[in-house]
């Protein structure tokens, strides 16, 4: 009986030592479900904070107005933002995962991206190429690239900035082309004074040598072909003075429509000849400019000839107008003695001519309204000269876009006149 009991004592003394490390056992598990507690609001806390300064830095990344792409190591795109989308015409989402590269059809990242290209980035990363939007219109972007990097020096993406500088590059090509041509006018009227009286000696003594010659001796032909080469000189120098001399325009209302209208009728017998189709697109709702209508006709008449040439073996000319409100501070610089709106904006009418010819390289494109640069054999190179001169006159500017066989777009802006302001 009394081994029994014994027993008894020691099962219940290891049952309160159970019991008791049970409880300690629970106290420690109680202890460890507050701290995952704390810890879940811990890290739901970072969680929330780390998502709101994502969404901070994304709504930065946005509001920026230069556009801005992040890609991966490999060049895959994670970030375009708004700018970026608004530059290109392309939706972030299409954007999103594809190819920098494979996006703009140029090496804007080297390939392959190895170590070495990749160290390159931050030395060598300004780029400038061009670029057709999805609506056709041609842009130069220019880009800089930057590796981002951690604390620690890992490589973790590449940041690209994207820049549209279109305008600027034309307005500072505009800069240089008035340069030029300033120098060259000058120096032209010197020349153009200089052989001109010289030149009426000659043609004088020409027309007292008729006297002694038969008409149809081998001598009058001669004088003739003399007589006709002065006459090509004169006309060329006239040219010249013309485009050198300024002169006084007068100015009215002209409703630009009815002219093209006119213009185009006129000159459908002479492009169908050369196998030539116009298309016209009026699209413009103002058509008024304050011009001169003759001076106008000129311009269209120029344009329109060097269409023609540029198509020697067909094709179409599409004539269009549009409106637009301008809000480029770079462009509306062209504009700054015109009627700009409080806003800083200028309406402007369009007038567009388009063709699919040969269309020109980027070196001709630079100097084509040099005086006296042409592409042609039987060119003087003044006639788009003198198209820059009145479009001057006019308030006006000449936009032009053409790459070798994919044709040519030139732009005729010119500012509303108060009548459709």
């Amino acid at each position: 009986m009394d081994k029994k009991i014994g027993i008894s004592e020691v099962n219940l003394e290891e049952k309160k030592i159970l019991s008791r490390a049970f409880e300690a056992f629970n106290s420690s598990i109680e202890k460890l479900r507050t701290y995952q507690v704390k810890l879940e609001k811990q890290v739901k806390h970072l969680n929330s904070e780390l998502n709101l300064k994502n969404q901070e830095l994304t709504n930065v990344l946005q509001s920026l107005s230069n556009g801005l792409i992040v890609t991966d190591l490999q060049g895959q795109i994670r970030t375009f933002n708004r700018a970026a989308a608004s530059i290109t015409e392309i939706q972030p989402e299409k954007a999103l995962g594809v190819s920098i590269n494979q996006l703009f059809n140029y090496e804007v990242l080297p390939e392959p991206l190895d170590e070495n290209s990749l160290e390159l980035l931050n030395r060598d990363n300004k780029k400038e190429f061009s670029y057709h939007k999805p609506k056709g219109e041609l842009i130069t972007i220019e880009t800089s690239t930057t590796l981002m990097e951690s604390e620690e020096k890992e490589k973790q993406g590449i940041i690209i900035n994207l820049n549209d500088i279109t305008f600027l590059k034309r307005l500072k090509e505009e800069a240089e082309r008035k340069n030029r041509l300033t120098a060259m006018g000058e120096i032209a009227m010197q020349v153009a004074h200089e052989i001109r009286n010289p030149l009426g000696s000659i043609k004088l003594f020409v027309s007292m040598m008729k006297k002694d010659f038969a008409p149809e001796s081998g001598e009058m032909e001669l004088i003739l072909h003399i007589t006709s080469a002065i006459e090509s000189m004169n006309h060329i120098i006239s040219n010249l003075l013309e485009y050198t001399r300024p002169k006084p325009i007068t100015m009215e209302q002209v409703d630009v429509h009815a002219l093209l209208e006119n213009f185009v009728e006129f000159s459908r017998h002479f492009a169908e000849k050369q196998d030539i189709q116009i298309k016209t697109l009026f699209s413009a709702k103002n058509d008024h400019i304050l011009g001169n209508q003759e001076l106008i006709k000129q311009i269209l008449q120029n344009l329109f000839m060097n269409a023609c040439q540029a198509m020697s073996e067909g094709g179409t000319l599409v004539i269009s107008t549009d409106n637009k409100i301008e809000k480029d501070p770079v462009l509306i610089e062209r504009f700054k003695d015109r009627m700009i709106t409080e806003n800083q904006s200028i309406k402007l009418l369009i007038i567009r001519f388009e063709d699919n010819g040969k269309g020109m390289t980027a070196d001709v494109r630079r100097r084509l309204f040099d005086p006296f640069f042409t592409t042609k054999e039987q060119g003087t190179g003044l006639g788009l000269s003198i198209v820059v001169k009145t479009m001057n006159s006019h308030g006006g500017t000449i936009l032009v876009e053409s790459e070798p066989d994919k044709g040519t777009r030139l732009e005729l802006l010119f500012p509303l006149s108060n009548k459709d302001q």
